[in-house]
């Protein structure tokens, strides 16, 4: 199912947004519709400001993204909602000052757009500054559609969302800019669980100002920072983990192995008495060609039936990423987010030993991340199932 109302592709990054935008732009229509300009124009000029704020909120994102391309992150989407925006980057930076310039990138492009846009404002003021950021003056953009008074709303939430922003609280850019601050001082886990925890308190801070205030809005964004800052911690935590293993502690070392002249009837039937679901693949010669996911395996099933030769629906060996087995698990985890892959073949001395799936990474985190937890000896990988992911949002 597709949630998203709109997709398009802008400096090579996929921008998608939510279908609850519709939510935002009905909100916009109403509040403007009901002033004095009437339902026709004041509804009109409604939509016209909230997608302008929505161009500023994407910008913020870009912000974000642009720098975490000079640092050589990647950035999966940016995902636009209701609530605000999110660049889901491929992994969390390396050192804390580049967590820094990419956390400050986002609102200081805010600020340059309200810098930007005074001098028009000025101008159409007539050289007046005085009171132009003033709340009646923002207040009478709500009630009087016009440009002066657009460029009077854009200046002033570009303002708060850059402060906003800045506020102590995962998952604001204020919670990253905490953390890569203690970061110079202690480990990132720690730094991350100390930012985490000031960001809580502010969330309840906040959730009970809104109830004794009445500001239901508030209580939205306590929540969105409480849940923000508990799925950061886990991310962080879970990379912490698995850099502390390597690729070839997650090979499981007798993984059946297929063959390109085989049939995919044997797999059905491996399938059903095994946990393995995805398989490397070699010629008669013994040499990696390819792997057999489980997809692939369902998809080859339905379009070609059982009698299917294993090599028609494989994936080929070069479109398969390539790590060493001293390689650790978190940059392997990277490697997959990056390449949009759930395989990584694991080669010495260019012969593929095995390939290591989204699965086998998700279990070394799970047990042997409770055994660090309990204070113990971690035990040897078994080879069991389950999936997680981890991304860095920044809003």
């Amino acid at each position: 199912m597709n949630v998203n109302l709109a997709e398009f592709k802008l400096l090579g990054i996929d921008v998608r947004v939510h279908w609850s935008f519709v939510l935002i732009l009905a909100f916009g229509a109403f509040l403007y519709g009901s002033g004095p300009a009437g339902w026709l124009i004041g509804g009109v000029y409604g939509v016209l400001t909230m997608l302008l704020l929505f161009a500023s909120v994407t910008l913020h994102e870009y912000g974000h993204a642009l720098m975490a391309r000079r640092f050589g992150i990647g950035t999966h989407s940016i995902l636009l909602l209701p609530i605000g925006g999110v660049a889901n980057l491929e992994r969390i930076p390396e050192k804390p000052g580049q967590e820094i310039a990419i956390v400050v990138a986002g609102p200081l492009v805010n600020v340059v757009i309200a810098l930007l846009l005074t001098p028009l404002a000025l101008l159409l003021n007539g050289g007046n500054h005085a009171g132009i950021l003033a709340m009646n003056a923002v207040n009478a953009n709500i009630q009087n559609p016009g440009l002066l008074n657009l460029l009077i709303f854009l200046i002033s939430t570009n303002l708060f969302l850059a402060l906003f922003n800045l506020l102590p609280a995962f998952p604001l850019d204020g919670g990253r800019l905490l953390r890569a601050l203690l970061a110079y001082v202690q480990p990132y886990p720690q730094a991350t669980q100390m930012a985490v925890a000031v960001g809580r308190l502010l969330a309840v801070l906040m959730a009970v100002f809104g109830i004794f205030t009445g500001a239901i809005g508030l209580l939205l964004i306590a929540f969105f920072v409480y849940v923000g800052g508990s799925a950061e911690l886990e991310a962080v935590s879970s990379r912490a983990v698995l850099r502390r293993f390597r690729a070839g502690d997650a090979l499981t070392h007798n993984a059946v192995t297929l063959y390109t002249s085989e049939r995919l009837e044997r797999v059905t039937q491996l399938i059903m008495n095994s946990y393995q679901t995805d398989y490397p693949v070699r010629d008669l010669a013994g040499q990696f060609v390819g792997v057999l996911t489980r997809q692939r395996l369902v998809d080859g099933l339905r379009q070609f039936g059982p009698e299917a030769r294993i090599v028609d629906v494989m994936a080929s060996a070069a479109s398969i990423p390539r790590c060493t087995p001293d390689s650790d698990l978190a940059s392997v985890w990277e490697m997959m987010s990056r390449t949009g892959s759930r395989v990584v073949a694991v080669e010495a001395q260019n012969q593929v030993l095995g390939i290591i799936t989204s699965d086998d990474i998700s279990e070394v985190f799970q047990v042997m991340g409770a055994a660090l937890q309990a204070g113990r000896r971690p035990p040897s990988p078994p080879a069991s199932r389950t999936e997680t992911q981890e991304t860095q949002g920044y809003v």
